[in-house]
């Protein structure tokens, strides 16, 4: 069984989750981790985001099959077209920023993008 949203823990967040360089929060223990977990009956999965040497932003399906996105020239736009995906195929959505060393968790409001 896949992991949901809310049983991620600090020790597995590496392997779902998107590291961020621009950290959110302050010291010590700022948001340093996104994940975007998907949901649609029993299939589960997670979203990782990656930027290409070319400073393209492509998403890495784990989990569930990859509908092939493409490439984006912004973060932004990768995450919306990631939420339009799932709205249009019936995914549950959900994102987060997560601290790695606390667990703590600031969920993101994905309809304000």
């Amino acid at each position: 069984m896949k992991e949901t949203m809310n049983d991620i823990t600090p020790t597995n967040l590496a392997a779902v989750g998107t590291q961020e360089l621009n950290y959110i929060g302050s010291s010590p223990d700022p948001f340093d981790i996104t994940i975007i977990s998907v949901e649609k009956g029993r299939s589960q999965g997670h979203v990782r985001l990656h930027k290409t040497l070319h400073n393209l932003h492509q998403a890495e399906f784990i989990g569930i099959e990859d509908p092939e996105l493409g490439s984006f020239t912004d973060r932004n736009g990768l995450v919306r077209a990631i939420r339009d995906w799932s709205g249009r195929n019936g995914w549950k959505i959900e994102m987060a920023h997560v601290s790695s060393r606390t667990g703590e968790r600031l969920d993101v409001n994905l309809a304000a993008l």
